[in-house]
């Protein structure tokens, strides 16, 4: 198995490289109910203010986003990447947690059912317009009403309150113990004035939000231009701008890089990071939390073979994740067989997934009735690694008699197949940075709206009350159990999904470019306010 990877992997690459030529660890736990979460500064400035040099702009290899409306970004790599404009009230720290951000404390009261979120002083939106208790109000209740992920993460949020200039109480019907975590996923906050004023629709074209930049120009699938914002509440931006410029081809980028035609890049291809990591004018840099966990998802639709559990656990049984990882990945991932890795307080130590047996599993397929194997397929983005991995789980499950189909959807498409992919199997980039506890509550319970599978899963009652559980625990240690217990139930007992690895961005920055905290705790994130250029 180990010599038709390394084959396939080599072809894959080989292609990789055809296309472009032609071409021009996570979430730990929150503060127990009663507490406050404290404020905290993310990406510190290393250099002495005297030694700075202001202006010139900044080129970054990155993707454009399919919308720009405040209240309709899912992703929570979309949110990160929004920081240059839009910013939310509190992020995820590097050990994974909830710090305040535009907040100044987050506070859970959990016997009245209320959050309670004291802004920091000072903070105004680009167009001048204050950041205070009445915006922040308005923006929490306009996402309860209209917001992508509302039915997930905010189905107990009932309003928000402005009880002075800069306090906000937030009054929930059920008891919510993740809201603080909802906060870092969910709610970009947008100007009530540019609302107001010019309406739902413009301003879904023309973010205005907190963030050191502005919009100067957008152009869909070529770049997202910024401008400096003069009034970013955390003092002045050294930076004339940024220009985020995409690349269909990761291999033009690295080019690019080489040559200096733009300053930075961030990939998850591993095998292009051998090649980049030998670039005498840039540095490579982790991120200090996973990315994504590449999670194999069954459709247990009536009439799929997947509906059967048995069926599940054989293919589960036969995917061999080490040598995916060891070949794929290059050493870079993360193993787990759940959505948290072993430092979490979250990561279950007694779930153990379906071990590589490849007789186990088709001795599974035969009392399944499925002894001759069946056809299927596997729907995934078309990203590089994502259908290399697919490719190689196809060539597993091939031993067992299953000939696997693989469906890369392109681009802005593929958020259409998240919650059903019509038949089979589902690759998906579950993000990590929510933390387990976030993700299994927003997933594996009975509800009608958008999210992972909720077309696809079948949730058993018990595994309902147990997740739902996670959020309406009253101590952290009753959330952490809950977590671990619902990991066990969706990988081991009911076996819904299947971890293959977690997934680590990896970013090269040129090396005059200097304070650049661009993708330091998550991908994507844009912390770059107190960036300079030494040139």
């Amino acid at each position: 198995m180990k010599k038709k990877l390394c084959v396939l992997l080599a072809c894959s690459m080989l292609l990789t490289l055809l296309a472009a030529c032609g071409e021009s660890g996570a979430g730990s736990s929150a503060p127990p109910a009663g507490s406050s979460t404290q404020p905290t500064q993310s990406g510190g400035v290393d250099t002495p203010n005297s030694e700075k040099k202001e202006g010139g702009r900044l080129t970054i290899s990155a993707a454009t986003p399919t919308t720009r409306a405040w209240y309709d970004i899912r992703g929570i790599m979309a949110i990160a990447m929004f920081g240059y404009i839009y910013e939310p009230l509190a992020r995820y720290g590097s050990d994974g947690s909830p710090e305040p951000f535009l907040a100044q404390s987050i506070t859970p009261d959990a016997d009245a059912l209320t959050w309670t979120i004291v802004l920091r002083d000072g903070i105004q939106f680009s167009d001048g317009s204050p950041c205070d208790a009445e915006a922040v109000a308005w923006n929490l209740d306009y996402y309860k009403e209209n917001g992508v992920l509302k039915d997930s993460f905010f189905k107990f949020y009932d309003h928000a309150e402005a009880t002075d200039g800069k306090t906000v109480v937030c009054h929930f019907t059920q008891w919510d113990s993740l809201f603080d975590y909802s906060l870092c996923r969910t709610v970009l906050i947008a100007s009530k004035k540019a609302f107001d004023e010019k309406g739902a629709e413009w301003l879904a074209q023309n973010p205005v939000g907190t963030g050191p930049f502005v919009e100067a120009e957008f152009n869909a699938d070529v770049s997202w231009i910024f401008d400096r914002n003069d009034n970013y509440w955390q003092g002045k931006v050294l930076l004339d701008g940024v220009d985020m410029v995409y690349y269909q081809q990761e291999l033009v980028a690295a080019q690019a890089l080489k040559t200096g035609d733009i300053d930075a890049m961030l990939t998850e291809t591993y095998s292009l990071v051998e090649q980049l990591s030998g670039y005498g004018d840039t540095t490579g840099k982790p991120a200090q939390l996973p990315s994504y966990y590449y999670t194999l998802c069954f459709n247990m639709k009536e009439g799929d073979p997947f509906a059967n559990e048995k069926v599940r656990k054989a293919v589960s049984h036969a995917i061999d994740v080490d040598a995916i990882v060891d070949t794929l990945t290059f050493g870079y991932a993360v193993k787990t067989n759940q959505w948290a890795p072993e430092s979490s307080p979250f990561y279950n130590k007694d779930t153990t997934g379906q071990a590589y047996d490849v007789e186990q599993a088709k001795q599974l397929l035969a009392e399944a009735g499925y002894a001759d194997g069946f056809d299927t397929m596997i729907t995934c983005s078309n990203a590089t690694t994502v259908v290399n991995v697919c490719q190689v789980i196809a060539e597993q499950l091939s031993a067992i008699g299953i000939n696997v189909q693989i469906r890369p959807i392109e681009g802005a498409a593929f958020v259409n197949y998240i919650g059903g992919w019509e038949s089979g199997m589902f690759l998906h980039q579950m993000g990590a940075e929510a933390g387990a506890a976030s993700q299994y509550a927003s997933t594996f319970y009975q509800y009608e709206g958008f999210g992972l599978g909720v077309n696809a899963f079948e949730i058993p009652d018990e595994l309902h009350q147990i997740t739902t559980a996670i959020t309406s625990a009253q101590t952290e240690e009753e959330r952490n159990a809950k977590t671990q217990e619902v990991a066990e139930k969706v990988v081991d007992e009911y076996c819904m999904i299947k971890v293959i690895f977690g997934s680590q961005a990896i970013t090269f920055v040129r090396n005059d470019v200097r304070d650049f905290h661009y993708a330091d705790v998550q991908n994507l994130r844009a912390d770059l306010w107190a960036c300079w250029l030494d040139r």
